[in-house]
């Protein structure tokens, strides 16, 4: 399970609390709208101390695009422990009324994985609505990669859940018909974890990796992929 380290909470108890479990892997974050390098220095220990296995940003939460060269440090960072940069893509899920969808779409991910083409970059919730437009990145650049998590959840009538999934389904069969490569570059995921989760929320995306992919692609979408992306 991976935990997110968000610029929000304090790093050092976060990764005390992951210490003393043996299936979390803390992914930290950056606030791009203060002192970038100065989180980057603590960063680097994190990574230096085998503690931190990637760095997550928001940019539809805080309006940058993924190609703003003020995000350079950071890719260059992660490409430094060979660990992925992943980035909040496509809708957003926000009370507030304040995300800007523009800097969330897919799109802008492809200038600067074309810059750094040997950091790994993960794409998270397939870019959805975008999927296509996503699907297209993840195929034309070899660094990039994605996840189905986020997407699905129980709201709504059980006749509800059961149409969306069927429809999300058949949006990533129509993706992988066009970039049938992306299917190999594809991860488990859910946005949902915990004691008092219901199963529900998790068990719906297990049923999502069994009806998309083969039994020959379901243990690298499950576990594979994303041991080898995080280094785990």
């Amino acid at each position: 399970m991976i935990l997110m380290g968000w610029y929000k909470y304090n790093m050092e108890d976060i990764l005390k609390f992951a210490e003393q479990k043996n299936n979390l892997y803390v992914i930290g974050s950056v606030d791009v709208s203060t002192d970038i390098q100065e989180q980057l220095n603590g960063l680097d220990k994190f990574f230096e101390e085998k503690k931190l296995f990637g760095i997550k940003l928001c940019p539809g939460y805080q309006y940058f695009y993924p190609s703003d060269e003020k995000i350079h440090p950071i890719a260059e960072l992660c490409q430094k422990y060979d660990k992925p940069l992943i980035f909040h893509s496509g809708d957003v899920y926000n009370p507030e009324k304040d995300a800007i969808l523009k800097y969330s779409h897919p799109i802008h991910i492809d200038e600067l994985a074309v810059k750094f083409p040997k950091c790994k970059i993960i794409i998270s919730h397939f870019g959805f609505p975008y999927i296509l437009e996503a699907a297209n990145i993840i195929s034309k650049n070899d660094n990039v990669y994605t996840d189905i998590s986020g997407t699905l959840d129980a709201c709504g009538s059980d006749k509800e859940m059961e149409d969306k999934f069927n429809h999300y389904v058949q949006d990533l069969k129509r993706a992988f018909s066009y970039f049938s490569d992306v299917r190999n570059k594809t991860m488990f995921g859910t946005d949902y974890s915990g004691e008092d989760t219901p199963l529900n929320e998790i068990d719906v995306y297990i049923k999502l990796i069994e009806n998309v992919f083969t039994k020959d692609e379901q243990e690298n979408a499950f576990n594979k992929l994303a041991e080898m992306l995080y280094g785990i």
